[in-house]
């Protein structure tokens, strides 16, 4: 990388005339209750960058050159996995660098970098380590946090999952949000109310079925949830069990929270047939139950008793030390992770050239990180031919087959087929039957929250 030798480069003043410049000529030409904001990164994450001291003095010269406050942030564009903080990296993980800042500079410091929880919000304004909070995606995710925090509402807020499906999108001309399906539509969380309330039932407490139900029930419909097991969730529950994935059940909690305030009637346990729903006797039927979940054939895995994603997940502990996951995908490489953080050893195999593709960027990045950092056993532009009771044969194109041994189990890719069977059986007694989500086809969770709003703001 070429490194500026002229009057802008080398020594710190140098490399910080050009803001310098900027800022004094901007004063030159301002009021002077102008407010003029500077953004920097104290850290910019790379070798050769900006270190925390080196930012320190920039913040200092640019308060010289007359800024009314420093918006302290970090990286540039070869540490942008950083930049943009995922649920991989800590909340709040920029803070430390504002109070650096802060403690050297007599004007306003702001502060940003995955900041959702308004108790760490102001903790870090009690503690001094900056004097304004900067809410980026937190906004996209719930436009009425400042509101809600002030009047107290804490467990209505809509929480960010950090995601960043949004930045995702936005470089697509569009923005979009997991779990606000209304931001960038011009559309209003407001729901209508219903003339007629209906007596409706929800199959499935999945994001698609919580969010179609909370919102069938703010409009006035009587509203029961059926859920087959004992825990809230469907597929997402699993999601939610990963290493660094907090926020995916702590948005789970919220969904439920929400259901349970808009008078919700949730019943675990309790399955969902064409008899038990013709004695309920709903004038309308949301089917959000799930995908009819098919192991991917492969030849011996039915014998040797391999197991799905979920299986694995809920049994972990007694899935041996030696696992071979078959499927690079999210839900595999996150599998990945779950159990070698429990200390197994693990190989994980996919066919494409990159694991974890349904990923943004962000999360992608960090999730291999992890996985290599655990010493799992990776191999890509790779399939499995067979199994058997303690290996595997692997497949890559102008190599020989390749038999793995030692492996206590195996876990294989699940199909999600339509799962349309349940509607059809209960068409002719069911004024109204509308199915969502999985049940449909896959869906990730931003789709599955959509399609709740959707059937929630019809019926």
């Amino acid at each position: 990388m070429a490194k500026l030798e002229d009057d802008y480069g080398g020594d710190t003043a140098r490399r910080a005339r050009f803001a310098r410049e900027i800022v004094e000529n901007i004063r030159k030409r301002a009021p002077k209750d102008y407010p003029v904001i500077c953004r920097i990164s104290a850290d910019e994450y790379t070798e050769t960058g900006i270190k925390l001291e080196e930012g320190k003095e920039i913040a200092r010269i640019l308060e010289k050159a007359g800024a009314s406050a420093i918006h302290v942030s970090a990286c540039n564009y070869a540490s942008a996995f950083y930049n943009i903080p995922c649920y991989y990296l800590d909340e709040g993980c920029f803070v430390h660098l504002a109070a650096g800042v802060k403690s050297v500079v007599k004007i306003p410091v702001l502060t940003v970098g995955r900041i959702v929880d308004p108790v760490m919000a102001e903790k870090i304004l009690q503690e001094n380590k900056a004097d304004l909070i900067v809410l980026g995606r937190t906004l996209i995710a719930d436009p009425h946090y400042p509101n809600k925090v002030k009047a107290g509402q804490l467990d209505d807020i809509r929480t960010c999952l950090s995601c960043n499906r949004c930045i995702e999108s936005i470089s697509d001309k569009k923005l979009v949000c997991t779990v606000n399906p209304y931001i960038g539509k011009g559309e209003t969380s407001s729901p209508q109310k219903v003339s007629k309330p209906k007596k409706i039932l929800v199959v499935g407490s999945g994001p698609a079925g919580l969010s179609a139900a909370q919102l069938l029930a703010s409009r006035g419909h009587n509203v029961t949830v059926w859920e087959k097991e004992a825990q809230p969730g469907g597929s997402f529950r699993y999601a939610a069990m990963a290493p660094r994935k907090e926020p995916m059940g702590k948005y789970l909690e919220y969904l439920i929270n929400q259901a349970k305030k808009a008078n919700v009637r949730i019943q675990f346990n309790t399955e969902a047939t064409e008899q038990s729903i013709k004695q309920f006797g709903a004038d309308a039927v949301v089917l959000a139950h799930g995908a009819n979940n098919v192991l991917l054939e492969i030849k011996g895995a039915e014998g040797n008793v391999a197991i799905g994603v979920k299986t694995a997940f809920a049994t972990a502990d007694s899935l041996g030390d030696n696992v071979a996951i078959v499927g690079g995908r999210p839900e595999g490489c996150e599998l990945a992770d779950f159990l070698a953080s429990k200390g197994k050893k693990i190989t994980l195999i996919e066919m494409r050239r990159v694991l974890g593709l349904e990923l943004v960027a962000h999360p992608r990045y960090h999730l291999g990180e992890r996985l290599k950092k655990m010493g799992t056993r990776i191999y890509i532009n790779t399939k499995v031919t067979e199994i058997g009771r303690n290996h595997l044969v692997i497949s890559r194109r102008r190599e020989a087959d390749q038999r793995l041994d030692g492996f206590d189990n195996f876990i294989i890719p699940t199909l999600h087929h339509p799962n349309g069977g349940l509607a059809a059986a209960i068409q002719s007694f069911v004024p109204e039957v509308h199915t969502i989500g999985d049940s449909v086809e896959g869906r990730t969770a931003l789709e599955a929250v959509a399609d709740g709003v959707e059937i929630g703001g019809k019926l």
